[in-house]
Parts: structure tokens; C-alpha cells; sequence
């Protein structure tokens, strides 16, 4: 019995080691595996304008892996480009710039990186969409709704003065009015050093920081990338908020937004006195030199040219290229943003309490006096009417021979400058230091109440100096001085 007890546990020992001794085989073979995988981030759907290139991160994940690792772009059309060709055996992550040229097709290109080192290929599918360049095709994706600053909708906007929702920034929203992207994320700065990105529910979608107050107004491109000015830098951001690149100035770009060109070229002005043209990949295109710093927000003709205020006192006209078209003098600062009529009639404020209308060639056409500085920036209706704020307190509707077709007294100050919508109503804001309240007016076209709303009672400041913004669903957006976004809607 002890016998038979005894090979039993010979035997079992025998199973037990054979067991380990397999394990520790597998485990062994396990660990000698050489190979790897590949991922891209942020995303692998991308947007990109012709002539334009994106930034992805290739990540590579190695086991047992030195060698390099060759890069290739396969399924692109030609003009479809990758920055790199490889990776070193020590690269974990790799930079890659997707490029493409201005002759692609726009259309949706579905291709792979192919990523091959000794005997192992893997790859990473990606999606780009190519895009003509030039502003977003979203309900209002700029200071001013479009590079004409008509500040004209084709949406009616709220018929009531119910606040759906508002959100709160941490200091008050100044001169930075909201730009509304394809997808009706709404983006505006605050004096607390951000861009917001806010989703159409009121909630925050992200937050850029910079490092004084964000006054510009953002505008988004084609591809989706958003420009703004903060600091003595022109930012582009990428639609997930992160920084693309950023241009700087030799001074703060106040107040000034910039207006993106149909070639993408986007115009900014600065306080260093001048107009700059950055190309979509961040670098200078040229620069024009005023006498002045530049407040004023750029418009931009059906012709190219591009049109900017100083506080020279100048209206400039410059053409494509950066040269000077002409200039008309007013003899005060302008900080008002000129707009631009069908016929090509550029209307613009100026501190000497006149709204101007110029021709094309340069000329006083006619010019319309109000009671006080004109800051705001004109809107035109789709008849041609001409609406303006003034310090004065009214809004002023003029018709196009430069008569007074109407005015609408607020009792306080107007440099928020008015919207309109597709039926004629006509959104602005005004605000007050005295008065412990600030309203948002929506007007009838005759020039009638239609309704209001108290915005931006903060206890130190009353009201709004941002300018409003119409949603494809009627919404109306608008900053105020209490630090809070708006939205007004049903």
C-alpha cells in the first residue's frame, strides 16, 4: 500500500513540474513576441481647405519593436500628402502634417496610413473631407454674420423675450460678440481670458485660456478652425479647442475680429496700427501700416478689396495684394466696422457723430449726422435700409439716399451693433453706468417695439456692448457686462 502510495506522489510531482515546465515555455515564447500596433489622435475624420494641411499624432504602441517603422498614404488622390515617411525605432509618437493642395477636388477621401517594419504592417484608417477655403457655411460664423458685415440673416430670429438658458463666464463679456459653427456651437471670448465653446443646450463644450481678456470676436473657417484675437496674437484653434498656431502682433489686437477671406487669407487688425493678412497656415501675407491703432473689424468686397477704420480717423481701401486703394479721411477715430452694400456702397461710423456712406471709387456719397459718437457697426437691411447705433442712445434706420426713415430712442448708450432677421426685425442691445439695468431690443421694421428684455445687470455694469447673433433655429445669442451668454428663443 505504501508503494502504490508513493508512485502516486512520484507520479503527480512528475505532471506538476512537466506543467510548469510548459508555462514557463509559453510565457517565455510570450515575451520574445516582437511587434506592434498604431493609433491617431485627435481624430480621423478630418476637415481640410484646399491648399491647407492638418496636424494628427501617430502613436505607436511597441513589444519587443526597434526597428523602424515606414510610413506610407495609401488610397489618397494625388495632391494628398503625408509630412513623414517613417519612425525611429526610440519614436513612440510621431507628428504628422497632412497636406493639401489647392487643386484637389473638394469631395470625402476615405484612406489609410500603412505603417510597415520588418515583417508586420498595420494600419490606421482616416477620412478627409477637402473644402473650398474661405468662411464657414453655418448661420453666422463671424463678427458681423459675413465678410460684407451686412449683419443680416437669413433666419427669423426670436419672436419673443424669453432667456432659454444663459451661461455664466467668470468676468463680463465686453466687445466679443458670439460666431455660431455648423454644428450651432457658439464661440465667444469673455474678459476672463477665454474662448467659449458652448453647445446649443447652454453647456460648455470646451475652453481655450489665454492670458488677458479675449475682446475680439471669433470667426470659423471652412475646415472648421477658429480664429481670434487675444493678447498681441492672432489664435487659430482647432474645432476640438486646441491650438493650430497663433501669429503674433507688436501690439494687443483689441476689438478688432477677424474677417476670413474667399482664398482663406484671414485679415485682423492691431493696435500697432496695422492691418495684417495671415495665411491659413499661420504665417504673414502682408501687412499695412496706418497712422493709427486699428479697432475696426475688416469687411471685405465682392472685389477682394478689404476695408478698415483707424483711429487716424481714415476709412482704407486695400487692395488684394496689400497695397493702398484709397483712403477717405473723416477726421475723427472710426472703431466702427464698415459694412458693404450690394451696389458696393461701404457705410461706416466715426467718432465725429456721423454715419458715412463712400463709394466704391473713394467719394463722399452722403453722410448723416446723430446726436453723439457711432461706434456701432451698420447693418443692412434686404431693401437697403441702413441701421446704426449711436451713443446718443437711438438706433437710427436710414434709407439709401441718406434720410431718416426712422429712430428709436433706448435712453441709454447703443455700441452693440444691430442683426437682422429674414423677416426685418431688428436685434441690438444697449447698455447704462447709471441705470441698474441693460435690455436687449427686438424691433418691428417700422421702427416699433416688438419686444425686450433686462440682460447684463451686474452691479457694476448694465447692459451689453457685444452684438447679437441668429441661430438656424431663430435663437438669438448675445453677450453681456454681467459675463453671461444669452439665448433668446422660443
Amino acid at each position: 500500500m505504501k508503494k502504490l502510495f508513493w508512485k502516486v506522489l512520484v507520479l503527480f510531482s512528475l505532471l506538476i513540474t512537466l506543467s510548469c515546465t510548459q508555462q514557463t515555455t509559453s510565457i517565455s515564447e510570450f515575451t520574445s513576441i516582437s511587434e506592434f500596433n498604431i493609433s491617431i489622435s485627435p481624430a480621423t475624420d478630418l476637415t481640410i481647405s484646399q491648399g491647407g494641411s492638418e496636424s494628427i499624432t501617430l502613436t505607436v504602441e511597441r513589444r519587443n519593436f526597434d526597428q523602424p517603422i515606414m510610413l506610407s498614404l495609401e488610397g489618397a488622390p494625388n495632391g494628398i500628402t503625408l509630412s513623414a515617411t517613417s519612425v525611429e525605432g526610440n519614436e513612440k509618437t510621431k507628428q504628422l502634417t497632412i497636406s493639401v493642395s489647392s487643386s484637389v477636388p473638394v469631395g470625402t477621401y476615405n484612406m489609410e496610413i500603412r505603417a510597415s517594419g520588418g515583417e508586420i504592417t498595420r494600419t490606421a484608417n482616416i477620412t478627409v473631407t477637402v473644402v473650398t477655403p474661405g468662411l464657414a457655411n453655418s448661420p453666422w460664423p463671424m463678427f458681423r454674420g459675413d465678410p460684407q458685415h451686412t449683419g443680416r440673416s437669413k433666419y427669423i430670429g426670436s419672436q419673443v423675450a424669453n432667456v432659454k438658458w444663459y451661461y455664466q463666464t467668470n468676468n463680463r463679456i465686453f466687445y466679443s460678440s458670439p460666431a455660431i459653427g455648423p454644428d450651432g456651437t457658439i464661440y465667444i471670448g469673455s474678459d476672463d481670458g477665454n474662448l467659449y465653446a458652448i453647445n446649443p443646450n447652454g453647456t460648455l463644450k470646451w475652453k481655450y485660456t489665454t492670458i488677458i481678456p479675449i475682446t475680439s470676436s471669433p470667426a470659423i473657417g471652412s475646415d472648421g478652425t477658429i480664429y481670434v484675437g487675444s493678447c498681441d496674437y492672432l489664435c487659430a484653434l482647432t474645432p476640438n479647442g486646441s491650438l493650430k498656431w497663433k501669429y503674433t502682433t507688436d501690439s494687443l489686437i483689441f476689438i478688432s475680429s477677424p474677417a476670413i477671406g474667399s482664398d482663406g487669407t484671414i485679415y485682423v487688425g492691431s493696435e500697432d496700427g496695422n492691418l495684417y493678412a495671415i495665411n491659413p497656415n499661420g504665417t504673414l501675407k502682408w501687412k499695412y501700416t496706418t497712422d493709427g491703432f486699428i479697432h475696426s473689424s475688416p469687411a471685405i468686397g465682392s472685389d477682394g478689396t478689404i476695408y478698415v477704420g483707424s483711429h487716424d480717423g481714415n476709412l482704407y481701401a486695400i487692395n488684394p495684394n496689400g497695397t493702398l486703394k484709397w483712403k477717405y479721411t473723416t477726421g475723427y477715430p472710426i472703431w466702427s466696422s464698415p459694412a458693404i452694400g450690394s451696389d458696393g456702397t461701404i457705410y461706416v461710423g466715426s467718432w465725429d457723430k456721423n454715419l458715412y456712406a463712400i463709394n466704391p471709387n473713394g467719394s463722399l456719397k452722403w453722410k448723416y449726422p446723430t446726436g453723439d459718437e457711432i461706434t456701432s457697426s451698420p447693418a443692412i437691411g434686404s431693401d437697403g435700409t441702413i441701421y446704426v447705433g449711436s451713443v446718443d442712445g437711438n438706433l437710427y434706420a436710414l434709407n439709401p439716399d441718406g434720410t431718416l426713415k426712422w429712430k428709436y430712442n433706448t435712453y441709454a448708450a447703443i455700441q452693440s451693433s444691430p442683426a437682422i432677421g429674414s423677416d426685418g426685425s431688428i436685434y441690438f442691445g444697449s447698455y447704462s453706468l447709471v441705470f441698474e439695468s441693460g435690455y436687449f431690443y427686438c424691433l418691428n421694421p417700422s421702427g416699433t417695439l416688438k419686444w425686450k428684455t433686462s440682460i447684463g445687470s451686474s452691479g457694476t455694469y448694465y447692459g451689453t456692448y457685444s452684438s447679437p447673433a441668429i441661430g438656424a433655429d431663430g435663437t438669438v445669442y448675445i453677450g453681456a457686462l454681467d459675463g453671461r451668454l444669452y439665448a433668446i428663443g422660443d
